[in-house]
């Protein structure tokens, strides 16, 4: 599920019951409960998910722009295709952008591209492309990847959904204080969305709960078409995000950038055939899915060094995990590294490239190089910089981030990918593009219409 904010479902602790159907699959599941995305957004997230490798290793840091994913890496359909399974996916990720993620194509023997259509229905059409390929593949075993992009922005969930979580004025935010931080980019942002009432925050935010709960119906349809089917007692599903969603972390609102816990915390669980269930509160990467994967379906591993690590000894009772921290990239919107550990975070910005060009901030202006610093403990939203207070911490973070960054590019031969290129949607690109999207119309009584 694309742009899942963990902390929204209700097997995460929210308040609003957004999601029966995976709060349900949670239940028969084990819950990763402090899973953490390598590398965000979308591109980079969903490469190091299916290669078991880190940004750095795969050199896949922003959405499809100069860097390539090397042939000898090996992707999971592939490994499943080898081991004699017949492999599918229901993906867009090498359709979207004019086939420029060519790499999410291989190993697979049914391909169903599809580009991505908010304001409808095409969850429940990305479903019934998922059941015909596993009512088509009968006795024979099938590694099936299904891709929603609900609740991606431009929000935009069908009735009932678009009001079904909506409490007027409940909003942590005002609207105006929103926009005043560039109003350009979020008269265009909002614009986009087509709202009825693009004036309360809560309703914004009450368009994302709508999305997860109009997908979430879509995921229980599949768990039951597989029960029904008689496949479920020999599946291993798998529920992940590729990122989250902030709403004012960062002074950032309603897209996936920045690198704050809201964004890089994914929703993560994993059903086994054999009934194991459980919370692991272990720091854990998407980089351990395919180890995972390949040792829970008995495929042959890749030939090479892994960053990832299996999680199965863990779900075994095993104590001393592979993981002490999780480094964490961003080079499409604002360019930043942070190392992630059980207790505090250190995010670096990255403001310029081995060139001397400048990477601004997410809004187009000239960003401020300093560090931060944040307690997860004490301030789980991340919301007091502690970088001038601790420069100790930061000190000895900073070491361990630039010795890990060191080690993986000597292993790699390759130029440090978050300094060698630029951003790959910059501000102007953005804001263009987004606005080219509804025309260019800027009058907001007339752009915020929905369209149902």
């Amino acid at each position: 599920m694309d742009t899942l904010r963990a902390d929204h479902l209700g097997c995460y602790g929210y308040h609003r019951r957004t999601s029966p159907n995976i709060d349900a699959l949670a239940e028969r599941s084990v819950v990763f409960e402090n899973a953490i995305a390598a590398g965000i957004p979308t591109t980079p997230s969903f490469t190091t998910l299916l290669s078991g490798l880190h940004p750095y290793h795969t050199s896949v840091v922003t959405h499809p722009g100069r860097d390539r994913l090397p042939e000898d890496i090996r992707l999971l359909p592939q490994l499943a295709q080898d081991a004699g399974y017949v492999t599918a996916a229901v993906d867009n990720l090498v359709v979207q952008g004019s086939g420029r993620g060519s790499w999410f194509a291989r190993g697979y023997h049914h391909y169903s591209g599809f580009l991505y259509a908010p304001f409808g229905s095409q969850s429940a059409q990305l479903t019934d492309s998922a059941l015909s390929f596993v009512h088509g593949a009968g006795d024979r075993p099938l590694f099936l990847f299904v891709h929603y992009w609900d609740p991606h922005t431009p929000y935009g969930p069908l009735p009932p959904y678009d009001t079904m979580h909506y409490e007027a004025g409940t909003g942590p935010f005002d609207m105006d204080e929103v926009r005043a931080i560039s109003p350009e980019y979020y008269d265009a942002f909002l614009a986009d969305m087509q709202l009825r009432n693009p004036d309360d925050y809560s309703y914004v935010v009450a368009q994302y709960d709508g999305e997860i709960s109009q997908v979430d119906e879509q995921i229980g349809r599949l768990v039951a078409g597989l029960e029904s089917m008689g496949a479920w007692d020999d599946t291993i599903f798998l529920l992940v995000a590729d990122h989250g969603e902030c709403f004012g972390e960062g002074g950032l609102h309603f897209d996936h950038h920045g690198l704050y816990d809201a964004v890089t915390r994914i929703a993560m669980m994993l059903r086994l055939p054999d009934g194991t269930t459980g919370r692991l509160g272990a720091l854990v990467s998407n980089e351990d899915v395919l180890p995972t994967l390949c040792e829970a379906a008995d495929l042959p591993a890749p030939g090479y060094p892994l960053t990832g690590h299996s999680l199965l000894p863990a779900l075994g009772g095993a104590r001393d995990l592979p993981r002490s921290a999780v480094i964490s990239t961003e080079c499409t919107r604002q360019a930043s590294v942070a190392i992630r550990t059980a207790d505090e975070k250190l995010i670096v910005p990255i403001t310029e490239t081995d060139d001397g060009e400048d990477l601004p901030d997410v809004y187009g202006r000239p960003r401020n190089g300093d560090p931060l610093l944040f307690d997860l403990r004490a301030d789980p939203a991340e919301t007091h910089n502690l970088a001038a207070t601790n420069p100790d911490r930061v000190s000895a973070l900073a070491d361990e981030l630039n010795r890990w960054r060191a080690g993986a590019l000597a292993g790699t031969g390759r130029p440090d990918p978050m300094t060698s290129q630029s951003l790959s949607l910059p501000y102007r690109h953005f804001v263009d593009r987004t606005r080219s999207r509804h025309g260019g119309d800027n009058d907001r009584a007339r752009s915020h219409r929905r369209l149902n």
